[in-house]
């Protein structure tokens, strides 16, 4: 019988978060482990997208809403649980109290980022809730080292509790598109994500404005949307470049943004583990970061990107003039940052690991022959 696993969400419909759930989902061995999703509020859009599991919307309002605990708990008890599996902040105390209520023994919590509010590290009351929830949680799950250092900085988790499991990507996903050809320009600089403060997308904007050889047939595309949409056209404005600026709203075609791009950035005040920056250089894609969170981690620092600092409107500047003049630069970048895709974020090495991890935690769950280290990192 496989061991079942309820992973707790605050939704399902949009966000890195639960784009890697579903391939999860979707590629796991259904004799291994099958997939239950909660979904603590209605939006549950992303369920079209899967091909096996089942998700489940609890109706809680937006909002934290007490006695959530209880219903979650409720729920766990009638699927059955082996393990829960709590994502980011919104769903850890009230899904470790239901657990511990239902009786679901193993527990593990995925740390996958931080707001702009946190950005800078955890504010006290969090830390003394997250390092007493630590004590009865069996693992918890960070994408990148950097994310792990942070985790146990803030929450003084102890080292052997918390693995590293990047997300991995669908490189077969990324090979069917095309490049959109409507993007092309001379030199079009692209990026996709939610359109939210912590994107710091008026950095983006004022840096391709003063971009160095810039001419005015070059593109600005922006893929996403979100709260920060009126403030992206304001900004364009003020800098003269409304004319170059494409917004495009939500796509659910990216690698044909990216694809499009000659360059994509991510300028983020911080990211765990952007998606993004793997899926632009799995579309072999030059790729600039902000020298922030994971970015480091997943962008690398040896030739396959390039960072700035997350404050430097010049510094990115500077390095969108530098691409723009140098076509064989950003052809060896793309090269290089598609290899790293290649070797280190496939999906199946991302949903072994996961497996792996749960077998891990309930005992006799591990079939012959499978070595333990797996989830490690």
């Amino acid at each position: 019988m496989s061991l079942h696993v309820v992973h707790l969400v605050t939704s399902f419909d949009i966000g890195g978060l639960q784009n890697g759930l579903v391939n999860i989902v979707n590629g796991s061995d259904p004799d291994r482990v099958r997939h239950t999703i909660l979904s603590m509020r209605d939006r549950i859009e992303l369920a079209a997208r899967l091909r096996q599991g089942e998700v489940i919307s609890l109706g809680i309002p937006e909002g934290r809403q007490t006695g959530a605990y209880r219903l979650i708990a409720a729920r766990l008890r009638e699927l059955g649980a082996d393990v829960l599996h709590t994502r980011n902040w919104g769903t850890y105390p009230d899904g470790i109290l239901a657990a511990r209520k239902a009786g679901v023994r193993y527990r593990v919590h995925g740390h996958h980022g931080r707001d702009l509010a946190n950005a800078g590290g955890e504010k006290l009351r969090r830390r003394i809730i997250g390092s007493l929830l630590g004590l009865v949680t069996d693992r918890i799950v960070a994408l990148t080292p950097s994310m792990k250092a942070e985790y146990r900085r803030d929450f003084r988790v102890a080292e052997g509790k918390i693995v590293v499991i990047p997300n991995g990507i669908d490189l077969g996903r990324m090979a069917a598109h095309q490049a959109d050809p409507a993007l092309r320009s001379p030199f079009t600089v692209a990026t996709v994500g939610r359109l939210d403060p912590v994107k710091n997308l008026p950095l983006l904007i004022r840096a391709f404005a003063r971009m160095p050889g810039r001419s005015a047939e070059d593109l600005l595309v922006i893929a996403g949307g979100g709260p920060e949409e009126d403030r992206v056209r304001a900004v364009a404005a003020e800098e003269g470049i409304g004319a170059s600026l494409r917004l495009l709203g939500p796509r659910s075609d990216a690698p044909a943004v990216m694809k499009a791009a000659d360059v994509y950035v991510q300028p983020s005040f911080y990211e765990g583990m952007s998606n993004t920056i793997v899926e632009a250089m799995a579309c072999e894609r030059a790729v600039i970061a902000t020298d922030v969170g994971g970015n480091g981690d997943v962008a690398g620092r040896e030739g396959t990107a390039i960072l700035v600092p997350s404050d430097e409107v010049g510094a990115l500047a500077a390095e969108l003039g530098n691409l723009r003049a140098d076509p064989a630069r950003r052809a060896a970048l793309a090269r290089r940052g598609r290899e790293r895709v290649v070797d280190l974020f496939g999906l199946e090495r991302m949903i072994e690991a996961y497996t792996r991890l749960y077998e891990d935690l309930v005992p006799g769950r591990r079939p012959a022959g499978l070595a333990v280290e797996g989830a490690r990192a």
